[in-house]
Protein backbone atom coordinates (compact mmCIF):
# COMPACT_ATOMS: atom_id res chain seq x y z
CA UNK A 1 0.00 0.00 0.00
CA UNK A 2 1.04 3.47 -1.19
CA UNK A 3 1.94 6.28 1.36
CA UNK A 4 -0.07 9.07 1.43
CA UNK A 5 1.77 12.08 -0.97
CA UNK A 6 2.25 14.28 2.06
CA UNK A 7 0.99 17.25 -0.28
CA UNK A 8 -1.82 15.97 -0.62
CA UNK A 9 -2.14 14.95 2.99
CA UNK A 10 -1.58 18.95 4.02
CA UNK A 11 -3.92 19.80 1.56
CA UNK A 12 -6.76 17.88 2.77
CA UNK A 13 -5.84 19.25 6.38
CA UNK A 14 -5.87 22.92 5.51
CA UNK A 15 -9.43 22.32 3.76
CA UNK A 16 -10.84 20.49 6.87
CA UNK A 17 -9.11 23.49 9.06
CA UNK A 18 -11.18 25.88 6.86
CA UNK A 19 -14.46 24.46 7.16
CA UNK A 20 -13.70 24.61 11.20
CA UNK A 21 -13.11 27.97 10.66
CA UNK A 22 -16.16 28.68 8.69
CA UNK A 23 -17.85 26.86 11.08
CA UNK A 24 -16.73 29.22 13.66
CA UNK A 25 -17.16 32.56 11.88
CA UNK A 26 -20.77 31.23 11.28
CA UNK A 27 -21.03 31.40 15.31
CA UNK A 28 -19.38 34.79 15.77
CA UNK A 29 -21.75 35.70 12.79
CA UNK A 30 -25.04 34.53 14.53
CA UNK A 31 -23.87 36.32 17.62
CA UNK A 32 -23.30 39.52 15.57
CA UNK A 33 -26.98 39.43 14.80
CA UNK A 34 -28.38 38.44 18.09
CA UNK A 35 -26.70 42.03 19.40
CA UNK A 36 -29.05 43.81 17.24
CA UNK A 37 -31.73 42.78 19.08
CA UNK A 38 -32.93 44.54 21.61
CA UNK A 39 -32.69 43.67 25.17
CA UNK A 40 -30.46 40.82 24.11
CA UNK A 41 -27.15 40.65 26.79
CA UNK A 42 -23.81 40.18 24.47
CA UNK A 43 -22.22 36.68 24.89
CA UNK A 44 -18.96 37.74 26.60
CA UNK A 45 -21.31 38.79 29.38
CA UNK A 46 -22.62 35.04 30.05
CA UNK A 47 -21.49 32.81 32.65
CA UNK A 48 -20.75 30.00 29.95
CA UNK A 49 -18.69 31.78 27.15
CA UNK A 50 -15.66 30.83 27.28
CA UNK A 51 -13.45 33.65 28.62
CA UNK A 52 -10.46 32.81 26.35
CA UNK A 53 -12.39 32.81 23.30
CA UNK A 54 -10.19 35.58 21.81
CA UNK A 55 -7.42 32.58 22.14
CA UNK A 56 -9.35 30.03 20.69
CA UNK A 57 -9.94 32.09 16.99
CA UNK A 58 -6.47 33.52 17.25
CA UNK A 59 -4.90 29.89 17.31
CA UNK A 60 -7.18 28.66 14.80
CA UNK A 61 -6.48 31.68 12.65
CA UNK A 62 -2.46 31.23 12.83
CA UNK A 63 -3.35 27.40 12.06
CA UNK A 64 -4.73 27.65 9.12
CA UNK A 65 -2.69 30.32 7.69
CA UNK A 66 0.77 28.02 8.45
CA UNK A 67 -0.66 25.29 6.97
CA UNK A 68 -1.84 27.63 3.42
CA UNK A 69 1.60 28.73 3.09
CA UNK A 70 1.96 25.48 0.25
CA UNK A 71 -1.28 26.49 -0.76
CA UNK A 72 -1.26 30.02 -2.27
CA UNK A 73 -4.28 30.16 -4.61
CA UNK A 74 -6.15 28.50 -1.83
CA UNK A 75 -4.61 31.33 0.70
CA UNK A 76 -6.40 33.56 -1.99
CA UNK A 77 -10.06 31.80 -1.75
CA UNK A 78 -9.65 32.06 1.43
CA UNK A 79 -8.52 35.33 2.44
CA UNK A 80 -11.60 36.77 3.15
CA UNK A 81 -12.48 34.41 6.10
CA UNK A 82 -8.96 35.11 7.34
CA UNK A 83 -9.64 38.36 7.45
CA UNK A 84 -13.02 38.06 9.10
CA UNK A 85 -11.08 35.96 12.22
CA UNK A 86 -8.80 38.80 12.82
CA UNK A 87 -11.24 41.11 13.32
CA UNK A 88 -13.19 38.23 14.92
CA UNK A 89 -9.97 37.78 17.40
CA UNK A 90 -9.57 41.42 17.59
CA UNK A 91 -13.63 42.36 19.12
CA UNK A 92 -13.42 39.52 21.52
CA UNK A 93 -10.13 40.40 22.93
CA UNK A 94 -11.08 43.59 23.45
CA UNK A 95 -14.50 42.52 25.43
CA UNK A 96 -12.19 40.45 27.15
CA UNK A 97 -10.08 43.15 28.22
CA UNK A 98 -13.10 45.28 30.03
CA UNK A 99 -13.77 42.59 32.16
CA UNK A 100 -10.26 42.20 33.57
CA UNK A 101 -9.51 43.57 36.86
CA UNK A 102 -5.79 45.19 36.14
CA UNK A 103 -5.25 45.63 40.10
CA UNK A 104 -5.75 42.09 40.61
CA UNK A 105 -3.69 41.08 38.06
CA UNK A 106 -0.91 43.45 39.04
CA UNK A 107 -1.33 42.15 42.49
CA UNK A 108 -0.85 38.78 40.89
CA UNK A 109 2.05 39.93 38.90
CA UNK A 110 3.83 40.99 42.40
CA UNK A 111 2.93 38.10 44.14
CA UNK A 112 4.60 35.97 41.98
CA UNK A 113 7.47 38.22 41.57
CA UNK A 114 8.15 38.20 45.49
CA UNK A 115 8.06 34.24 45.27
CA UNK A 116 11.44 32.72 46.42
CA UNK A 117 11.26 29.87 44.31
CA UNK A 118 13.89 27.56 42.12
CA UNK A 119 14.31 29.25 38.78
CA UNK A 120 15.08 25.58 37.48
CA UNK A 121 12.24 23.96 39.43
CA UNK A 122 10.02 26.10 38.11
CA UNK A 123 11.08 25.45 34.91
CA UNK A 124 10.08 22.43 35.05
CA UNK A 125 6.76 23.05 35.97
CA UNK A 126 5.90 25.17 33.40
CA UNK A 127 7.76 22.95 31.04
CA UNK A 128 5.31 19.82 32.50
CA UNK A 129 2.18 21.98 32.58
CA UNK A 130 2.91 23.38 28.45
CA UNK A 131 3.01 19.99 27.27
CA UNK A 132 -0.07 18.35 29.64
CA UNK A 133 -1.97 15.53 28.50
CA UNK A 134 -5.04 16.27 31.16
CA UNK A 135 -6.60 20.09 30.75
CA UNK A 136 -7.60 19.84 34.32
CA UNK A 137 -3.89 20.39 35.56
CA UNK A 138 -3.25 23.89 37.34
CA UNK A 139 -0.86 26.19 35.65
CA UNK A 140 1.88 27.25 38.27
CA UNK A 141 -0.08 30.34 38.29
CA UNK A 142 -3.63 29.43 39.01
CA UNK A 143 -3.34 29.40 43.16
CA UNK A 144 -2.51 33.26 42.91
CA UNK A 145 -4.51 34.18 40.38
CA UNK A 146 -8.00 33.95 42.03
CA UNK A 147 -11.35 33.51 39.80
CA UNK A 148 -13.05 36.21 41.39
CA UNK A 149 -10.45 38.89 40.81
CA UNK A 150 -10.28 37.50 37.25
CA UNK A 151 -13.82 38.19 36.70
CA UNK A 152 -14.35 41.25 38.52
CA UNK A 153 -15.71 43.84 36.18
CA UNK A 154 -14.13 47.54 36.47
CA UNK A 155 -16.56 50.07 37.66
CA UNK A 156 -14.42 53.16 36.42
CA UNK A 157 -12.03 54.13 34.03
CA UNK A 158 -9.17 55.21 36.30
CA UNK A 159 -5.92 56.26 34.27
CA UNK A 160 -2.42 56.78 36.03
CA UNK A 161 0.83 57.85 34.97
CA UNK A 162 4.09 55.17 35.48
CA UNK A 163 6.67 53.74 33.61
CA UNK A 164 5.77 51.03 31.03
CA UNK A 165 7.77 48.17 29.42
CA UNK A 166 6.32 47.37 25.61
CA UNK A 167 7.10 43.58 25.10
CA UNK A 168 6.67 41.67 22.12
CA UNK A 169 5.15 38.01 22.32
CA UNK A 170 4.71 35.29 19.49
CA UNK A 171 1.86 33.53 21.16
CA UNK A 172 2.26 29.46 20.76
CA UNK A 173 -0.13 26.96 19.52
CA UNK A 174 -2.88 25.19 21.32
CA UNK A 175 -1.90 21.83 22.82
CA UNK A 176 -3.23 19.59 20.75
CA UNK A 177 -3.54 15.31 21.03
CA UNK A 178 -2.04 12.68 17.87
CA UNK A 179 -5.11 13.59 16.20
CA UNK A 180 -5.41 16.77 16.56
CA UNK A 181 -8.06 17.21 19.25
CA UNK A 182 -7.82 20.19 21.26
CA UNK A 183 -6.36 19.25 24.90
CA UNK A 184 -5.97 22.78 26.35
CA UNK A 185 -4.26 26.04 26.35
CA UNK A 186 -0.54 26.79 26.61
CA UNK A 187 -0.90 29.95 27.88
CA UNK A 188 -2.24 30.35 31.50
CA UNK A 189 -5.29 32.42 32.47
CA UNK A 190 -2.96 34.81 33.69
CA UNK A 191 -0.75 35.17 30.77
CA UNK A 192 -3.90 35.57 28.35
CA UNK A 193 -5.32 38.19 30.47
CA UNK A 194 -1.97 39.70 30.72
CA UNK A 195 -1.74 40.01 27.00
CA UNK A 196 -5.29 40.55 26.55
CA UNK A 197 -5.32 43.53 29.01
CA UNK A 198 -1.90 45.53 27.92
CA UNK A 199 -2.21 44.39 24.38
CA UNK A 200 -1.18 47.56 22.01
CA UNK A 201 -1.60 45.90 18.62
CA UNK A 202 -1.22 43.17 17.12
CA UNK A 203 -1.05 40.35 14.04
CA UNK A 204 -3.51 37.75 14.89
CA UNK A 205 -2.82 35.59 11.86
CA UNK A 206 1.08 35.17 11.96
CA UNK A 207 0.11 35.29 16.16
CA UNK A 208 2.19 38.28 17.12
CA UNK A 209 1.39 40.76 19.94
CA UNK A 210 2.95 44.07 20.80
CA UNK A 211 2.00 45.17 24.61
CA UNK A 212 2.88 47.88 26.87
CA UNK A 213 2.49 46.79 30.47
CA UNK A 214 4.03 48.27 33.90
CA UNK A 215 7.33 47.15 34.95
CA UNK A 216 5.54 44.45 38.14
CA UNK A 217 3.63 42.34 34.97
CA UNK A 218 6.30 42.68 32.13
CA UNK A 219 9.01 40.98 34.99
CA UNK A 220 6.73 38.19 35.53
CA UNK A 221 6.14 37.78 31.91
CA UNK A 222 9.72 38.01 30.76
CA UNK A 223 10.61 35.03 33.59
CA UNK A 224 13.20 32.75 32.22
CA UNK A 225 11.29 29.55 33.86
CA UNK A 226 7.99 30.75 31.52
CA UNK A 227 10.15 30.32 28.19
CA UNK A 228 8.00 32.43 26.37
CA UNK A 229 8.75 33.26 23.14
CA UNK A 230 8.99 37.53 23.73
CA UNK A 231 11.36 40.15 24.02
CA UNK A 232 11.59 43.69 25.50
CA UNK A 233 11.27 46.04 22.59
CA UNK A 234 11.13 49.59 24.76
CA UNK A 235 10.77 50.68 28.05
CA UNK A 236 9.17 54.05 28.66
CA UNK A 237 9.41 56.67 31.30
CA UNK A 238 5.73 57.42 31.91
CA UNK A 239 2.28 57.19 29.87
CA UNK A 240 -0.82 56.11 30.58
CA UNK A 241 -2.45 53.16 31.39
CA UNK A 242 -5.06 50.93 29.37
CA UNK A 243 -8.02 51.30 29.39
CA UNK A 244 -10.13 48.54 30.93
CA UNK A 245 -13.68 48.57 29.15
CA UNK A 246 -15.13 47.10 25.91
CA UNK A 247 -15.86 48.32 22.80
CA UNK A 248 -19.57 48.79 22.43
Amino acid sequence: MEADDPREEGLRDAVIDLVSLRELLDEEAEEEQNREVPQYVPDYLGTNLNAYHWRTIQADLTKIVNSLQAHPWLQHWASADLIRAAAYAERRCTERRGCIDLAGMERTAATLNDLRRSTTKLAWRWSIWRSREDCSLPSPDDEHYEKAARMHRPVAEATSAEPTVTISVRLPPMRLDSIGLYIGDTLSDWEQDAIAAYKTAADWALGTVTLTAPPVVARELLCQARNLDLAVVAQAGSCPRPQARPEP
